[in-house]
Order: C-alpha cells, then sequence, then structure tokens
C-alpha cells in the first residue's frame, strides 16, 4: 500500500490571490497544500514530482492529476492523466498539460475550457493559454448545451477567446447534434458578464398592418448608472421607423428611464399617406433637494391611431387615452404637501374639451388629538387649475376642515362621529363669470362592536377567525350649488343622509416555510355593506346599493378577488369585477379576469393559460373579449419547444384588425432570432 505523503508551505503574512489569475499560484501569498501518493522534492533545483491522485490548492485554486512535477523556481508545471486546473470563474481540463505557473501561459491537449456562470464548454485537440484572460483554441467546438453529443455546438478551425470580452472563431460550422447544418466563415460569441456596447440581435416578422418587419438595435454602455439603445425598425407596409430608449440610476434613489419613438408612415391600410408619427415616454422616481420627492409617470402620442398600428401589449392597441402625471411631494411629521400635473390626451376623438389639472396642489394635515381627550381634528386644502383648449377654465380653492372622535362604550361598543365643512371659493373663470363660493356640511358617526375572535385547530394549522361589524350614518344636506361651474364630482355634491350597515370577516391562519420561518396569510377577507337611503323621497324600504368584497388565498398557488355593487331598488347590478390566479412552481397557471360596469358601458373578460404539463412542449394561450359589442378583441397562441440551451416559439397573433405569425430561435448565451413581440423598437 503506499504511503500518502502530505507537504504543506506556509508563507508568513499571507495575501489575497486575484480571482481567475493562475500565475499567481506558487508566489509569496497564501498557503499552498501539495497531496500525493507519492511526493519528491529536490531542494537544489526547487522540483517537486508527485504520482498518485495529486492535487496542488492555493486558495480558491486548484491541480489535480495523476502525474505532477513542478519547479517552484521557474514555475514551470507538466500534469498527465485526468489533469484539471480549478478556479473560481473557470475550469481547464485534458490528458497533458503543460503550464508556467509564474507567466499564466501553457498548453492543454485534447482540453476542455469550461466557464461555469455562462454554461459555455469549449474543446480543443490543443488549447493555448496566452495570457490570464486570453485563450486559443485549434480544431475545437463550443456550446453552452451539456452532454457528450449536445443539442447544438459549433466547431471551428481556431478560436480565440478572451474572458470579459467575446469568443472569434473562424471557419465555423452549426451542428445539430452531430449533423453539420450551416457554415460560418467568421462570427463573434460573448463570453462575458459585464454590460458592453454593440449590436443586439435583430428581430424578424410579419403583420397584415406593418408588412415585412426587421428591426435592427444598438446598445451604448454610458456608465456603471446609465445605458441607452437605439432602434432602426423597417415596415414594409408603412415605412422606416428610430427609436431610443435611455435608462438611469442616480443618487437619492433617483432612477428612471425615457423613450422615444419616431415613424414617416407612408401608407396605411394599402392607401398612401404621409404622417409623421411618434410617441414620448418618461418614467421617474426619485428625491429633489429640500427632501422632495419627484414622481413622473409621463406619455404622449401625436396620433390617435399610435396604438392600434404599434401597440404590443395586450389591452394597448385600444387604449382610450393617454395621461402623463408628474407629482412633486414634500411631507413632514403631521402635514403634507402635494403638487401634480396631469394632462390627458383622448385618442377616440379629437376633443378640444379635454379637462387639464395644471396644477392641483394639496396641503394636509394628519388626524391629530386634542391633547389627552378623545377628540381629533384635521385639515385639508386642495388649489386646481383648470385648463383645456376649448370650454370653461378656471381656479378653485377647496377647504375642508373636520372635527372627530373616537368614543369607547362600556368597552364593547367603539362610536367615531365626524363633523366637516367643505367650503369652495372659484375665481378667473373663462366666460366672465364673477368669482364665486359655496359651503356645506358633512357629517358621519360610525359605529362598531369590539373585534370577535375565536381561534381554532385544523389540517395541522391555527386558525383565526375575526368578525367586525359597523354602521355608518352619513348626512349632507342638499344645498343649492346651481351657480357653481362645474369642472369635477367637487363642484355638484348630493344631498345624503344614508345608514350602511356592514360586516367584514376575516379568517387568517399561520404557517411556517421550510426554513421553519412562521408568517401568517389571510385565508378569507369578506366585507358586505348594504346602504339605506333615509331621505323621505325613497321609495319603499329605502335600500339601494348592496356591496360586496371578497378576497381568497386558501393556498400559496390560487387567490380570488371579486368587487360588486347590486342596485337593490332596481334589481339589477351595477358594477362587478372578478378575477382569479393559480399557478404552481412548474411554470403552469392560469388567470382570468372579468369586468362589468353597467353606467360606463363596459362588458369584458380575459384569460391566460400557461401549462408545461407536455414538457418540453409549453403552451400559452391568451384572449380577451368584448361582450357588449359581441366580438373577440385580441387572441395570442403560442407554442414553446425547449432544451436545456435553446428553444424554439411559434407564436400567433389574432386582433381585430390585425393578424401576425411570429417564429423565434433562442440559444442559451446566444441570444433569440425573432420575436413573438411585434412592436418595433422604443415604446
Amino acid at each position: 500500500m503506499l504511503l500518502r505523503l502530505l507537504l504543506i508551505l506556509v508563507v508568513l503574512m499571507p495575501i489575497p490571490v486575484v480571482a481567475a489569475d493562475f500565475s499567481q499560484l506558487g508566489k509569496e501569498g497564501a498557503p499552498i497544500r501539495l497531496e500525493a501518493d507519492q511526493l519528491s522534492y529536490d531542494r537544489e533545483t526547487g522540483l517537486y514530482r508527485a504520482s498518485g491522485n495529486v492535487s496542488l490548492i492555493q486558495g480558491d485554486f486548484e491541480v489535480y492529476s495523476q502525474e505532477l512535477q513542478w519547479n517552484q523556481t521557474s514555475g514551470d508545471l507538466e500534469a498527465e492523466g485526468d489533469v484539471r486546473l480549478i478556479s473560481p470563474d473557470e475550469v481547464l481540463s485534458g490528458r497533458k498539460v503543460h503550464y508556467n505557473l509564474l507567466q499564466g501561459t501553457g498548453v492543454v491537449e485534447n482540453g476542455h475550457f469550461f466557464l461555469p456562470q455562462q454554461n459555455l464548454h469549449v474543446y480543443g485537440k490543443t488549447i493555448e493559454r496566452l495570457g490570464v484572460s486570453d485563450y486559443r483554441i485549434y480544431d475545437g467546438t463550443f456550446t453552452t448545451c451539456d452532454g457528450d453529443v449536445p443539442s447544438w455546438k459549433f466547431g471551428a478551425s481556431q478560436v480565440d477567446v478572451t474572458l470579459g470580452g467575446y469568443a472569434r472563431a473562424r471557419n465555423t460550422v452549426f451542428y445539430l447534434k452531430n449533423i453539420p447544418s450551416a457554415y460560418f466563415p467568421y462570427m463573434i460569441y460573448p463570453a462575458k458578464t459585464d454590460r458592453e456596447s454593440g449590436l443586439l440581435i435583430p428581430g424578424v416578422g410579419y403583420s397584415d398592418s406593418r408588412g415585412f418587419q426587421y428591426s435592427a438595435a444598438y446598445y451604448q454602455v454610458l456608465g456603471i448608472n446609465q445605458d441607452a439603445t437605439l432602434y432602426l425598425d423597417y415596415l414594409s407596409k408603412m415605412g422606416l421607423g428610430k427609436g431610443l430608449e435611455y435608462r438611469y440610476i442616480f443618487g437619492g434613489g433617483n432612477a428612471g428611464e425615457a423613450r422615444a419613438y419616431h415613424i414617416n408612415v407612408d401608407q396605411v391600410d394599402g392607401v398612401k399617406v404621409n404622417e409623421q408619427r411618434y410617441a414620448l415616454k418618461w418614467r421617474h422616481d426619485g428625491m429633489l433637494p429640500g427632501a422632495v420627492r419627484l414622481v413622473a409617470d409621463t406619455e404622449y402620442v401625436n396620433d390617435n391611431d399610435y396604438f392600434k398600428d404599434f401597440g404590443g401589449a395586450a389591452g394597448e392597441y385600444n387604449k382610450d387615452q393617454v395621461q402623463s402625471r408628474l407629482f412633486l411631494t414634500r411631507h413632514w411629521d403631521r402635514y403634507s404637501l402635494v403638487g401634480l400635473f396631469k394632462y390627458t390626451k383622448d385618442l377616440q376623438t379629437d376633443d378640444k374639451t379635454t379637462l387639464q389639472l395644471l396644477p392641483r396642489v394639496t396641503f394636509d394635515t394628519t388626524r391629530q388629538r386634542f391633547g389627552e381627550s378623545v377628540f381629533f381634528y384635521d385639515f385639508t386644502t386642495e388649489y386646481s387649475h383648470f385648463w383645456r383648449e376649448e370650454g370653461l377654465r378656471g381656479e378653485r380653492l377647496m377647504a375642508r376642515p373636520a372635527l372627530s372622535a373616537h368614543i369607547p362604550l362600556a368597552k364593547v361598543l367603539d362610536l367615531a362621529p365626524e363633523l366637516a365643512w367643505r367650503q369652495r371659493y372659484y375665481w378667473g373663470l373663462s366666460d366672465d363669470s364673477p368669482a364665486t363660493d359655496a359651503g356645506l356640511v358633512e357629517f358621519s358617526t360610525k359605529l362598531a362592536t369590539a373585534t370577535l375572535e375565536r381561534g381554532y385547530t385544523a389540517f395541522g394549522t391555527t386558525l383565526r377567525h375575526s368578525l367586525f361589524p359597523e354602521v355608518t350614518y352619513s348626512y349632507i344636506p342638499d344645498v343649492d350649488q346651481s351657480d357653481l361651474p362645474e369642472f369635477d364630482d367637487f363642484d355638484r355634491i348630493d344631498p345624503e343622509k344614508n345608514l350602511e350597515y356592514a360586516l367584514v370577516q376575516r379568517l387568517t391562519g399561520s404557517f411556517s416555510t421550510p426554513e421553519q420561518e412562521s408568517y401568517v396569510r389571510e385565508l378569507i377577507y369578506l366585507r358586505v355593506g348594504l346602504v339605506q337611503d333615509l331621505r323621505q323621497e325613497a321609495d319603499g324600504s329605502g335600500f339601494t346599493d348592496l356591496r360586496t368584497e371578497l378576497k381568497l388565498q386558501p393556498t400559496e398557488h390560487f387567490s380570488f378577488g371579486s368587487d360588486s355593487t347590486y342596485a337593490t331598488a332596481a334589481g339589477q347590478w351595477q358594477k362587478f369585477s372578478a378575477h382569479a390566479t393559480w399557478a404552481d412552481s412548474q411554470e403552469n397557471s392560469v388567470s382570468a379576469r372579468y369586468r362589468y360596469n353597467r353606467e360606463d358601458d363596459v362588458d369584458y373578460a380575459a384569460i391566460n393559460l400557461s401549462t408545461s404539463f407536455l414538457k418540453p412542449v409549453y403552451l400559452t394561450y391568451q384572449q380577451r373579449y368584448d361582450f357588449t359589442e359581441d366580438q373577440k378583441l385580441e387572441q395570442i397562441v403560442a407554442v414553446e419547444y425547449r432544451q436545456q440551451c435553446w428553444s424554439v416559439r411559434l407564436a400567433l397573433r389574432d386582433r381585430e384588425n390585425d393578424r401576425s405569425v411570429m417564429l423565434s430561435f433562442s440559444m442559451s448565451g446566444i441570444g433569440s432570432v425573432g420575436s413573438d413581440a411585434t412592436t418595433p423598437g422604443g415604446i
């Protein structure tokens, strides 16, 4: 039995070894551990000879072989028999290795070079390491697929690889399995993880309205916190589109993106036109000097049909308006100041009477207690400047001081009355009306019982059921407001004398994660409220609206929610919305949404389905339907076939006025050819 020898070389005051640089191995620094079944050392020449299960380790660097000779003085290393050189970022292996550890150069025969982060495998008859980051492979192949016979690979007479850069291959043949399928005289492959400027893989597609589409893009790094993408789209039935996307992250949490797109449309639906269309979008969130927060969500298109022709996302192509909003907010302990600029563009008609808020400013005080009493006060103010191209314009100042209380009754009931005065002032009206004002009182009181709770244990879970019954009375007198201008809902406040009876129920459960971390999930939330109109003109019992809110999440994978309003007097639904989602961890999911609003004439449903039950075949289906018009708004069917390192996807999209078929092919680490998103770049 061979005697295992162990030699540990320790250098005082070790220093860290630089990752992915084998030239550091053997230099003064971290301790070196050399272990083998047989080991000898020539002190005069500084030569180590090792055989049998050899391992040479220093820090994060490891060398394994069956035979090894290492000259500590010159740094020359020769190893044979299942040789592996391992660092945190790469693995270099082969039958035989000639290497100089001090220079970081060498040759590997019948070698394999592997980058774990990109899952990049490079094989070669000969692999030369020309420096810390440079390799040259002769008669080699490279792929991101695992296995002895990968799903795809590129073979080349010579491949030059720069870590953190690119792999450049000459006389390249593309193989499906072992079948030659395409030839490229020269190609470049990314062997890096950092962002770098360059051309992106183009997209190719076809649709009825846009025709053949070729989309090219160039990505430019502007710094560690900024980048930009330039788009150029050729649409055979429309023209040439240009786009720009700019993204940024600055100090103070300031981050955002800005997009712009322009196209000179040559024809629409076969009719020759010469129209300039453009779209702008800006989103931002961050802090300004003085603890002021700026939030922007702006969007503008110059043509009402822009989204009809270029909208890609579901529900986007039939937008009826675009809106730009900019918020400036400043908060103190008890006060808040909010400024809002809102501009709305109607996409259905050229309506010049659309009302704009330029700006609206609100100043609010939070609810505050009078000393140690049961009484509270708060105060809200709002200034609005209403503007539009045509129609009534003007300014309004609204103030609402309020006095409220929280009165416990015998530790069983809570009484919460509130008395407020709402005052409105108007001036600067464009119809030359004189300044005017009006005020009215608002009163409400809520009577609620103390929370009723009870605990249960079921299915190994602790459950808690809670009840919150409450009754709310609200009163607003009938005040003549006919002489006031009419801009929004605050200019005509309807009289009110209502009782609302409500019952809120909650069921929560205590659960734990596989890591034994406990958490509480709300399984059921149900609120039922019934409104009774106490005014003399109310018919019958005076019950008007029955509103029900329901949220269910019995498992981590399923959720359901609904919100409905039923007009009891008319015996019909006024509003109803519901959504349900089920999703597992295997990419199987189904979701459905339904929305009904009698007043706005909305009756709409959508369904999304994804399944991996036929893995490696993945199916997705989406449909949106308008029951009011009894028509299908959009339908998308997609089939994707996936392998470990590549996938192919076929998507068919059928819209009201457009149909498209897209085929995309993706190779891991290479990117995609084609896309199922037919939206031109930029927006």
